[in-house]
């Protein structure tokens, strides 16, 4: 069986187009073995994509596609996204992509491991050969090398590291469908690995992290490809009432009451919009979605960051409807930034990590359910131009450009360090 993708945190359509940047060091500082939870062609491209393009920059880069710590159904697209593992996992150079994907940055190599997506005693051992094989030119790289890793479960990969970091996106185990036990042994293995760094995307995340016993944790909160979003923000003459949400559209995240009470308060007044895939981590999201079309919204579709930008750009409000759960409160949004560079108030269920943001910035609304509709008249009215300059500048310091650079650093710095082999 191939593996499918599993939880994620933090979503893009797309991911726009590459940097132009040049290389400043001709020669690679390191090689870097992504391990992702996500395809590289994803519909929606997460930190690991973005982190893998930045990393690129100073570094040589293999990114591993999921290793499936959601359990495979024989639903469709679970058969699928398995038959298409199989196809580029014995796929050869000369064979080319047979659809456009999304673009690989220089010095950018992307692996697709056939392994078993169950990851307990029994298939541990097949799966450590099935991945240290994939991993082979890491492994003997003569280059420092350096483990970045956005899944606990490596195979002891990092015993080979001179580097490891966790980057940590998500209250993985509380996902629908994923391992937890696999996820919270792995977890407690790199904890207990000298000299490693974690990343957390969130407080809660962050708080986990140190429960769980790593000594070092960065708080580095989501960020967002907002220059992509400032190009498509039209003035206040251009914008109508209308309210968008971007993103997974599954109910393991929506909070569907929610959003059908706000597609009805709109109806006559204004517009929902509905962008992103759907059914993205298993189910089945088409019954809701023809609920919430019967009700006035309407769904765009997957878009490009291009098109999405275009499209957020004329709105007025963007919306994050989360459930609150066990799973959503280490959600760190990164569409919150995406919504303020287009320009457009944010009004948000109280995730922990939106409600932080809302006490620095006014144009960031965190309420519970029954008082989102509530809060729409209000945000929905016309607004000056320098507002929503405003808003734009509030998601200046919150964009990709500078996290990269963030990462680089910690990167020179970790490698600056004695091996911790």
């Amino acid at each position: 069986m191939i593996p499918l993708a599993g939880a994620e945190a933090g979503k893009l359509v797309g991911m726009g187009s590459m940097p132009d940047a040049a290389h400043s060091n001709p020669e690679p500082a390191a090689n870097v073995l992504i391990l992702g939870t996500a395809e590289w062609d994803s519909a929606i491209a997460t930190n690991q994509h973005y982190v893998t393009r930045e990393l690129a920059v100073t570094a040589a880069v293999t990114f591993v596609e999921s290793l499936g710590l959601r359990r495979p159904t024989l639903r469709r697209a679970d058969v699928a996204r398995m038959a298409a593992r199989a196809r580029r996992a014995f796929a050869t150079p000369a064979d080319g992509p047979k659809t456009p994907g999304r673009p690989r940055p220089d010095r950018t190599n992307v692996v697709s491991p056939l392994v078993v997506p169950l990851h307990r005693a029994p298939t541990r051992p097949l799966n450590r050969a099935l991945l240290r094989r994939s991993a082979a030119p890491w492994l003997q790289s003569s280059r420092p090398r350096v483990l970045w890793t956005f899944t606990p479960v490596t195979y002891g990969l990092e015993t080979a590291a001179d580097v490891v970091v966790y980057h940590c996106v998500d209250l993985l185990a509380k996902f629908p469908g994923i391992d937890g036990v696999a996820v919270g042994k792995g977890e407690r293995s790199l904890a207990a690995r000298p000299g490693l760094v974690a990343i957390a995307t969130s407080q809660a995340v962050h708080e986990h992290l140190v429960s769980t016993g790593f000594p070092r944790v960065e708080l580095l909160q989501n960020v967002a490809d907002v220059s992509v979003f400032v190009e498509g923000s039209r003035p206040a003459a251009e914008r109508r009432p209308a309210v968008i949400f971007s993103g997974n559209l599954t109910t393991a995240k929506l909070d569907m009451p929610l959003l059908e009470s706000v597609a009805t308060a709109l109806r006559g007044r204004g517009e929902l919009l509905l962008a992103g895939p759907l059914a993205a981590g298993g189910g089945s999201f088409t019954a809701e979605l023809q609920r919430l079309e019967a009700l006035g919204a309407r769904y765009l579709g997957l878009l490009t960051p291009e098109e999405l930008a275009a499209a957020a750009g004329t709105c007025a409000v963007g919306l994050i409807p989360y459930a609150i759960n066990d799973y959503t409160t280490g959600v760190s949004p990164l569409k919150c930034f995406e919504y303020l560079s287009s320009g457009l108030s944010v009004l948000s269920t109280p995730l922990p990590s939106v409600q932080t943001l809302a006490r620095n910035n006014p144009h960031v609304v965190a309420a519970g359910a029954a008082d989102i509709v509530g809060h729409l008249d209000r945000m929905l009215a016309p607004v000056a131009d320098d507002v929503i300059a405003d808003r734009m500048d509030s998601a200046g310091r919150h964009g990709w450009a500078e996290r990269g650079q963030v990462l680089r650093d910690l990167l020179a710095a970790e490698l600056a360090r004695p091996p911790i082999r």
